[in-house]
């Protein structure tokens, strides 16, 4: 008998009900998240969920305890201290190692210490105080570290956003040229039918949109490329369906370049470059404060067991404290000292000229950015103009072909011409918003 006819039918409806219940939930599992964007909203996601910006963010709680437990040193230094000891009997010795005799130490046989000792640094040639300048110098470092980090970010978002933003202009105009190639491919084929034109002009056509559609195919898997690289920016899972909504950010050019002239103080390379060259200056006031003494008020005050401060010794407890200074001075930093506070200061010269290097560099950034900016903007005019152009020229061009007034190879030039006009514009569109957020990221204002 088959074994799977003693299965009740109730069991096997609720196993296939189970079945259906698990496929169905893993199906709604396996749902990519949608969600909607804007430019800015892209950009917030990135600040908060970025690990590089996370981890610039715990660099600089790090510098900030760092500051707070080097500032701590001010206060004064106490340790306490306490000891018991119980020692052996003495063992006294007559003729070299003979004749031996073993007595309990007088006064005790126990021995007992608590106290506590205090120093407060009166003065050390101005060592920490450049100790303590050069921490907070690390911490302004820290906080220009997240802001380029971010800045950085932000940038890379930006650019990939308005990437996809082009790309997918970029598709829909592939997707009304191969509308429009299938058009023409129909009427050529009827031309053809009807002894007009030649076979050559139908291949000619049908390659055409062949071309078409396979730059189509290359154009959405660079899409799926960059939407990628922006998930991954934004830390949400890459099966993350992410719609733009932003999608008109390029009509917005009149408004993006009207800013003031940029200037590269507030850049982060600048800052960080400055902030170098303090911490150097800190560093150099360090090695010299070796070239003078320190000076130390100290103080103590312990318990003792037995009484060792009288003879003979004594079993009993006590007490005894002081208050006075220390001063010490390394002998050795004479002529020590020297070579390296003269190492420091020739670092300092070159952060100086390093820092003047990086200005100038980024002066030529800016200024480069700023020609292309306008340059771009020119580019722009010329492209819409081209457009309306090639526009005319590919209907007059299709009016005369269809009317066996001129070549196919007449048409195809005069279509590529078009759809080159508007590639160009939506190029000139995205590269005139990369120029202008590049400046803002060039001078710290984002």
């Amino acid at each position: 008998m088959n074994p799977f006819l003693k299965i009740k039918p109730f069991s096997i409806l609720l196993l296939v009900s189970i079945h259906l219940y698990c496929t169905h939930g893993f199906a709604q599992q396996k749902d990519p998240e949608t969600i909607i964007l804007s430019l800015q909203e892209a950009v917030n996601l990135a600040k908060e969920n970025n690990d590089w910006i996370a981890m610039a963010k715990l660099s600089k709680d790090v510098a900030e305890s760092e500051l707070k437990e080097i500032k701590s040193h001010a206060l004064p230094h106490v340790v306490a201290q306490a000891s018991g000891k119980k020692l052996s009997n003495v063992i006294l010795y007559e003729h070299g190692l003979h004749d031996s005799e073993s007595l309990p130490p007088p006064p005790s046989t126990y021995q007992a210490n608590f106290g506590i000792e205090a120093s407060f640094n009166l003065y050390s040639g101005g060592k920490h105080e450049a100790a303590i300048e050069e921490s907070e110098i690390r911490t302004k470092l820290s906080e220009i570290k997240i802001e380029q980090q971010s800045g950085s970010i932000s940038l890379q978002v930006i650019q990939n956003y308005l990437e996809i933003l082009r790309l997918s202009k970029l598709d829909s105009l592939h997707k009304e040229q191969i509308n429009r190639e299938e058009i023409r491919l129909k009427n050529i084929n009827s031309l053809y039918k009807n002894g007009k034109v030649t076979r050559s002009d139908v291949l000619r056509a049908e390659i055409n949109l062949s071309n078409e559609q396979f730059s189509r195919k290359e154009n959405q898997s660079d899409i799926q490329i960059f939407h990628n690289r922006l998930t991954v920016l934004l830390k949400i899972p890459e099966e993350t369906n992410v719609i733009l909504k932003d999608t008109a950010v390029a009509s917005q050019i009149s408004e993006l370049t009207a800013f003031e002239n940029p200037t590269a103080n507030r850049a982060y390379s600048f800052l960080t470059a400055k902030e170098n060259t303090a911490l150097q200056e800190a560093k150099i006031k360090g090695a010299k404060s070796n070239f003078y003494p320190s000076i130390e008020l100290i103080s103590a005050y312990e318990f003792n067991y037995p009484n060792y401060l009288v003879f003979p010794n004594l079993d009993e407890a006590y007490s005894i404290g002081f208050i006075g200074f220390k001063m010490s001075y390394s002998l050795s930093s004479l002529y020590q000292n020297n070579h390296k506070v003269r190492a420091e200061k020739e670092h300092l010269k070159e952060l100086k000229i390093k820092e003047n290097a990086v200005q100038d560099h980024l002066k030529l950034e800016l200024s480069s950015l700023k020609i292309k900016l306008k340059d771009t903007k020119e580019k722009i005019e010329i492209a819409k103009k081209n457009i309306e152009q090639s526009n005319v020229n590919l209907n007059i061009v299709s009016t005369k072909y269809f009317n066996q007034l001129a070549l196919l190879t007449d048409l195809l030039e005069a279509d590529n011409l078009y759809l080159q006009s508007k590639y160009k514009l939506i190029e000139a569109q995205t590269s005139l918003l990369n120029y202008y957020y590049q400046i803002l990221y060039n001078t710290g204002k984002i």
